[in-house]
Formats: structure tokens, sequence, C-alpha cells
């Protein structure tokens, strides 16, 4: 079977909590996301529940059964989605499941939910991240900077227009 196969994404549930606590928890993998390490269990409690109250746009990554990650989808408006995505199980992260994921939530974006456009924003130093992007059809379009923001000020917008990256 091949690893496309093997890729599954499901609604996140309440079960998920434990996985996105040891994920948000991981210092290493924050500092590739947002860049905010937050240690209290009951805020951390509190962003999950906020997940599931929208759990249409929040998905778990499946590789063989096994969660290896979270992927959203979140509606920016009528036609326009931001897409975001970790691989928090570290065994599985630079196998290429993250470019398989993605491009199975843009397919659920583009062709079951019908946007017409996606962007994500990433750190500029996430190389990885920035050539699983380009692999799925994605092109920078520039930096935007958040001042206020000490832990990411400033990162690369990237876009995609449908169906390209097919």
């Amino acid at each position: 079977m091949k690893k496309q196969e093997k890729i599954k994404l499901r609604n996140i549930n309440k079960g998920d909590l434990n996985c996105f606590l040891k994920w948000w928890r991981d210092e290493e993998l924050i500092k590739l996301t947002s860049g905010i390490y937050i240690e209290s269990e009951k805020i951390l409690q509190n962003l999950f529940n906020k997940m599931l109250a929208k759990n249409n746009e929040h998905f778990m990554i499946i590789y063989n059964k096994k969660i290896i990650g979270h992927i959203s989808l979140t509606r920016k408006s009528r036609t326009i989605f931001e897409i975001h995505i970790v691989i928090g199980e570290k065994k599985y992260q630079s196998l290429g499941l993250g470019t398989i994921a993605i491009k199975k939530a843009l397919d659920m974006g583009f062709n079951i939910l019908g946007y017409k456009k996606a962007y994500l924003e990433v750190r500029p130093d996430n190389i990885r991240a920035i050539k699983a992007y380009e692999k799925c059809g994605f092109t920078k379009a520039g930096f935007n900077k958040y001042e206020n923001n000490k832990n990411q000020p400033v990162v690369l917008k990237m876009i995609l227009a449908a169906p390209s990256w097919n």
C-alpha cells in the first residue's frame, strides 16, 4: 500500500487531548510553529476546547492507524481558507507524510468545501515546511510582520489558487 493510501484525515475529538498536550509541550516543535510555549494545562485545555467547537476545521492526521499530527482549514472568507499543519510525532517527520496530508486537506478545501484560494504563514527559517508547501503548489507571496509578536515577528506568506496543485 502506498503512503498516500495510508494517510487519513479525521475530525478531532475529545480523546485527542493528550496528543495536543504532548505536542504543545514540545519546545522544539513549538519553535517551528507559533513560538509560544504555554505551561498551564488549564490554558492548553481551553485552547483544545475551542478547537473542538470548530471540529469541522480541525483534523487529526492518521498514518497506518497511528495519530501523527494535526491539520486545520480555517475559513477566512467565503472563498479563502488558511491551512496549518503539524507533524507532532518526530519519527514521522521528514518522510513526506506532511506533504500527502496537505494535498488531502487541499482536496477537501477546494473540491468539497468549494474554496478558491488557500494561504498559509510559515517561519522563514522552517525550510522543511516551506519545501513541503512548494511541493503542494504553494508559492511565496512576501512577508508579513507582526511587530507585537516577539515569538514570531516575521512570517513568510504562501498562497495557492485551486486547482493547480494536482
